[in-house]
């Protein structure tokens, strides 16, 4: 039976919005699409990797089509998609997943929130990585998010850099400061040559701060992205069933390069989110990985009007 992956998306933060549209935007460097309605299809695929003593984790992730739908000037903002099949052969063993994420482009606001839950992953090793070791028990849970403050949002736009739903007129870029909370689940799988493989929970939050920047290179080609690098406080679980807090560092990073026109976008977009969990004296590096081909189209009414 083939796996089925779905991705909802309802943005909702209707209190950030309001306070941003409250400030002035600079039209020398944004501008808004004058249609009301943005409809549009995707492709792409979404994973989370773990990495421990150098050994590299991955699930057999589906490849995804997908729609977008968002009304102009309301909370409706809506991505749907579905796992067609996944990327790797049955050798490559089955990843069960569970993948929602809300990303919210606001003006001086950005909001990303996750919760993925995999299991199934699998490893390649060997001179020409053909030997193939399958870990169907091995599953790691991300829950939490982070919101990111945008200092120049009323020059930067990241509607028109990660979502299209806005034009960036000039290159502009912004300072960006950030804060996350997460928790990380991991169940090991008995094949994994690991000390201490008792499931763990590790619990972090903490600051980050980068740049955002886009770069119009002319009034149809923009490359834009940002990257934040900060510190997390981490709970460790440690062999007597104790913990310790710890800091360690963090690491998130989007870009995206985009073809525009006054009606209608083509764009991709890639957004790495990494983490460090740690438990039983071993390093867990988590990486969230999505990579997204669209196509976006602006229009005043999604039904014609008829004629008098």
């Amino acid at each position: 039976m083939k796996h089925i992956y779905i991705a909802f998306c309802l943005v909702v933060f209707t209190v950030p919005q309001s306070r941003a549209q409250s400030k002035v935007t600079d039209t020398a460097y944004i501008r808004p699409y004058t249609q009301k309605v943005l409809m549009g299809g995707y492709v792409s695929t979404n994973a989370v990797q773990l990495v421990n003593a150098g050994k590299t984790y991955l699930p057999n992730n589906p490849f995804n089509v997908g729609v977008i739908f968002a009304l102009k000037n309301t909370v409706i903002n809506a991505m749907f998609d579905y796992g067609v099949v996944s990327l790797k052969g049955k050798s490559y063993g089955k990843t069960s997943l569970t993948d929602f994420q809300i990303h919210n482009y606001g003006r001086y606001l950005m909001l990303d929130l996750f919760i993925q839950q995999y299991k199934g992953f699998y490893s390649q090793s060997g001179s020409a990585g053909h030997e193939i070791m399958r870990y169907p028990d091995l599953s790691v849970s991300q829950i939490g998010g982070e919101g990111t403050y945008v200092f120049n949002g009323n020059k930067f736009s990241g509607k028109a850099a990660f979502e299209q739903s806005e034009q960036q007129l000039q290159s502009a870029g912004s300072v960006i400061l950030g804060a996350g909370v997460y928790l990380y689940k991991a169940r090991l799988d008995s094949n994994m040559v690991i000390t201490g493989k008792n499931p763990f929970r590790n619990f972090q939050a903490g600051v980050n701060g980068g740049y955002a920047y886009s770069w119009v290179i002319n009034n149809r080609w923009m490359l834009a992205g940002m990257a934040k690098a900060g510190a997390s406080y981490v709970n460790v679980p440690q062999l007597n069933g104790g913990e310790k807090i710890k800091v360690y560092p963090t690491a998130f990073a989007r870009g995206s390069a985009t073809y525009q026109k006054p009606r209608w976008a083509a764009s991709f977009l890639m957004l790495i989110n990494n983490k460090s969990a740690f438990a039983y004296q071993n390093k867990y590096q988590i990486t969230s990985v999505n990579f997204q081909l669209s196509y976006v189209r602006h229009f005043n009414s999604i039904f014609k009007n008829k004629k008098n």
